[in-house]
């Protein structure tokens, strides 16, 4: 059997072929997602604030909502098809949220390889990105382009592995009044109420992880 080779993990300092110096807007990678474009909480808070709409106003039209496991998050909504285009892709191909846009779209290429050990997690290229030729190297970080990237680091995990931890819990429930009320539990926490600007989306993050935690 022929031996696979590792894949190559890489830090946020670190430099990775993802940059696509041919890229024209063609905008094959922002069709046929359907539901995989999941949405975390920073993802919501950036496009509700940046969009200047609330949740509900984005759910049904370029929001919806997809069951993974019996756990209910949001995710975008794409066109109706197989090969269905993102709603916020322009006619010329490119994104008209580019600077809002969320954290899957600023990884892809590229993928978080996760740790249960360290609970940290390292980027790596995934094999079905974009194949596009005439890749570039760029700094990880400059392609996220993301402010106080260590802290957006901690935060991805902290949902990760919180959302790891309400799927055991969903899964092994029989009450299924218990897992509805804990998914309208998590939008309304996490979603459905907007993040005070004042002391930041992090800040009030936090504090409702820990109130989230208590519940589980």
């Amino acid at each position: 059997m022929e031996q696979q080779m590792p894949v190559r993990l890489y830090d946020a300092g670190d430099m990775a072929k993802v940059y696509c110096a041919k890229c024209e807007g063609c905008g094959k990678c922002c069709h046929g997602m359907t539901d995989t474009i999941h949405l975390d909480p920073y993802d919501v808070d950036m496009l509700t604030k940046g969009l200047r709409k609330t949740f509900e106003q984005l759910m049904g039209s370029t929001i919806a909502l997809h069951n993974e496991d019996g756990l209910v998050l949001p995710h975008l909504r794409m066109e109706d098809g197989e090969n269905g285009a993102c709603p916020f892709l322009g006619a010329d191909g490119r994104c008209t949220i580019h600077a809002i846009r969320p954290g899957y779209c600023r990884l892809f290429p590229l993928g978080r390889d996760y740790s249960q050990e360290t609970h940290t997690f390292r980027y790596f290229v995934t094999d079905n990105g974009c194949d596009m030729p005439g890749k570039m190297k760029v700094r990880i970080s400059k392609w996220l382009g993301i402010p106080d990237l260590p802290r957006y680091e901690k935060f991805v995990t902290a949902w990760h592995y919180y959302i790891k931890d309400v799927k055991k819990v969903m899964a092994e429930s029989d009450d299924a009044a218990f897992r509805e009320s804990l998914n309208m539990f998590l939008l309304k926490v996490f979603y459905e109420t907007p993040y005070d600007e004042k002391e930041g989306f992090y800040y009030w993050f936090d504090k409702r992880l820990e109130k989230a935690r208590s519940v589980l």
